[in-house]
């Protein structure tokens, strides 16, 4: 395995590390990990380190690089708007690859990072593969009953029996149609339209979640996406993970599982 740094797009003002195994198979797609929020671009607990030589490995090349005012990398100055600007970046750091190697593509990202990779796959038909890691969180109302279960558990457990009532009133109301905070996500009739697209481009999905955000129980992304097509998506609920896969274990399982997804890819 060998690891170089590379100075990406026209105006090489994007940086990224590429990973090449020692026997890289040319016809197979390499992988390319996009930022996580604001951190750098080797990911929450150094995961898309990881993940790079785990799948090296396997014969996998990879790069992991900054969004434009990121990390390393400068900002742009052409001034797309922010969502604009990130799927152009990333089509841009795919173009240098394809240039010298590779000619398809899968697209991982955790949090916003997989709702970019979702966009930026829309937008280039040389991606032929998603990791989305506690992307597109969207909540059903089974997924609600169980989180607001969860807190009534709590209240019960410390002896706030007097809350129990706003909980109460919470049951009753529709599904959380997006996530909360600043993520910038489509919404779920875009998110669904955008995912039959894909796997009717042929394009293969492994979408993992932790438990406790948005994402509550096995089968949510089935009952979220019903008109998806199944043999196209693998969907991995890890119940005991953290959002950033804190502990060794699960950052363990998170490798085992990309990495054997990756054989289908031959």
């Amino acid at each position: 395995m060998t690891e170089r740094a590379l100075l990406l797009s026209s105006t090489e003002s994007l940086v990224g590390v590429f990973t090449e195994a020692a026997e890289t198979d040319a016809t197979r797609p390499a992988f390319v990990f996009l930022n996580a929020g604001l951190l750098h671009r080797i990911g929450p607990n150094r995961l898309h380190v990881r993940l790079a030589r785990e799948l090296a490995g396997r014969g996998f090349a990879s790069l992991r690089f900054d969004l434009s005012g990121l990390g390393d990398s400068g900002p742009r100055r052409d001034g797309l708007p922010l969502r604009a600007a990130a799927v152009a970046d990333t089509r841009e750091a795919l173009d240098a690859l394809a240039a010298n190697g590779p000619s398809t593509f899968v697209l991982a990202g955790l949090c916003s990072g997989a709702d970019l990779a979702f966009r930026a796959a829309l937008d280039d038909e040389r991606v032929v593969g998603l990791v989305l890691i506690d992307g597109l969180p969207y909540k059903t109302t089974r997924a609600v009953l169980i989180e607001q279960a969860k807190r009534a558990q709590r209240l019960i457990r410390h002896g706030d029996w007097h809350k129990l009532g706003h909980i109460h009133k919470l049951v009753g109301r529709p599904a959380a149609p997006a996530a909360m905070g600043n993520r910038d996500v489509p919404t779920r009739a875009d998110a669904a339209i955008g995912l039959r697209r894909l796997t009717e481009r042929g394009v293969q999905v492994l979408a993992i979640y932790t438990e406790g955000r948005e994402y509550m129980y096995p089968r949510q992304f089935a009952h979220l996406f019903p008109s998806v097509r199944p043999d196209r998506v693998r969907v991995e609920f890890f119940k005991d993970a953290d959002h950033i896969f804190t502990l060794r274990a699960n950052q363990d399982r998170l490798a085992r599982v990309v990495v054997e997804w990756s054989g289908g890819f031959r």
